[in-house]
């Protein structure tokens, strides 16, 4: 009785907040679960039900899923606002059933914090598990890889029948489920060289021998092709193996597919769904059609090119020693002149970050570059900032210290460069703000 008592109030609420309210926040999936502590359990779930978690990429990897299975044709709902705990999912399953606890959807994509997997694996028992990676993350909650490899594992032994779809070239999160079935997915040396590669890596010691780990390639980080020289241990054998790139292309075990975004941590997300794609049972060509229909969500990245100026907006985690760095090197590749803005800060105000240790995982070394003109620094902590950017090597000429992020336009050139907002992936709104008061200037000067 309780859980029906649950299902219709959180309904109820829905209504109401949808009708007056039109925001989406995980309270309705927070009341059901004080009404019913158990409601997870008994909620009907779709018949397809993917979960996907990891240090990195697990918004853009659901959004992509959601959006192919919703282009194949399947009714399908995902937490494209980012709730990964148990009440976001009670929240997106309460989209799926009627008020009789019917399912109306043909399949969910659920995000999942990496430190949660055993407070809802047990109960959504979805069919996948995708883990994108386990990188260095928040030095206040999840900082080392192989504790967040120990709990992920943890999470994972509460459903031992979840087929788990895993990377091969990543090192933690390759090794995880011991007795679950796996799809493994790997990457062959794309590139000869990488930057993404950088001067940190969290997997230099092997967990059996704890001999020094040897790389024949790195593609970012940790993630490439290892071995231990004295006991053996190395990359898992993958099912499904990236082969090479051909234009516009990415070649998985002899099949061409679009690409989707050419930046490596995105490369990386794309081959696990189609791997994930083709285990559901697609064919490679039905694939590459739906990879064609999709994007990188907005919230992630986005460019306007207005009144002969290229304006990118790229969103990454904060607090994380990968994602900034990812960002970094894609944008050097572009060639041109750049202005950089960035507007990084995780927390704001009172409760402002003070753990600023994870600037110095990260790569700003990349940015030290001739083709980088200036670099505006926005937020709470700009000395920490300009002292990480200082410590890389960048001219201190080249720094501008804003902390209102909407005055940064004021200090941009305007001229033939290029300008990267570069945004905490909680604040891209505040880059699409930006972009609009660059406009406005660029209305008022041109």
């Amino acid at each position: 009785m309780r859980f029906w008592i649950a299902l219709w109030a959180a309904k109820l609420y829905e209504l109401f907040k949808d009708k007056y309210r039109k925001t989406k926040s995980d309270r309705a999936g927070l009341l059901a679960e004080k009404l019913c502590p158990h409601f997870l359990n008994y909620i009907k779930k779709p018949k397809l039900v993917i979960m996907v978690t990891g240090t990195n990429g697990k918004s853009t990897t659901c959004d992509l899923i959601a959006n192919m299975l919703r282009k194949a044709g399947y009714k399908t709902e995902f937490t494209y606002w980012g709730a990964n705990m148990v009440a976001g999912h009670i929240r997106i399953l309460l989209d799926c059933v009627n008020l009789f606890n019917k399912s109306t959807r043909d399949a969910v994509v659920l995000e999942c914090d990496e430190l949660s997997l055993d407070q809802c694996l047990p109960y959504i028992k979805p069919q996948y598990l995708c883990i994108t990676n386990l990188c260095r993350d928040s030095i206040r909650r999840n900082a080392y890889p192989d504790y967040m490899m120990n709990m992920v594992d943890l999470g994972i032994n509460s459903n031992k029948d979840v087929t788990l779809v895993l990377h091969a070239n990543e090192p933690f999160s390759s090794n995880v489920g011991e007795h679950n079935p796996k799809v493994f997915i790997g990457a062959n040396k794309i590139y000869d060289y990488s930057a993404y590669a950088g001067f940190s890596n969290e997997f230099l010691t092997c967990p059996r021998c704890n001999s020094m780990i040897e790389y024949e390639f790195r593609h970012y980080r940790h993630v490439g092709k290892f071995k231990c020289p004295k006991c053996g241990f190395k990359n898992h054998k993958a099912k499904y193996t990236w082969e090479k790139i051909e234009g516009n292309n990415l070649v998985l075990n002899g099949d061409k597919y679009h690409i989707v975004s050419d930046d490596i941590f995105n490369l990386y997300n794309e081959i696990m769904i189609i791997g994930l794609f083709r285990e559901i049972g697609f064919e490679p060509k039905e694939i590459d059609k739906l990879l064609k229909g999709v994007n990188i969500p907005k919230s992630r990245e986005g460019f306007d090119s207005y009144k002969g100026i290229d304006i990118y907006r790229k969103c990454g985690k904060g607090q994380n020693g990968t994602a900034p760095s990812i960002i970094f090197e894609s944008i050097m590749k572009n060639k041109h002149d750049k202005e950089l803005v960035l507007i990084m800060d995780a927390e704001i105000g009172f409760h402002a970050q003070a753990t600023m240790t994870w600037l110095y995982d990260n790569d700003f070394e990349l940015l030290n570059d001739k083709t980088v003109k200036k670099i505006i620094i926005t937020g709470e902590n700009t000395l920490d900032y300009k002292l990480r950017l200082l410590l890389a090597g960048i001219d201190e000429k080249k720094l501008i210290i804003c902390e209102d992020y909407k005055d940064a336009h004021k200090y941009l050139t305007l001229d033939k460069s290029d300008i990267y907002l570069i945004c905490d992936v909680d604040y891209g709104n505040w880059g699409i703000e930006v972009t609009d008061n660059i406009k406005k200037r660029l209305d008022d000067e041109k």
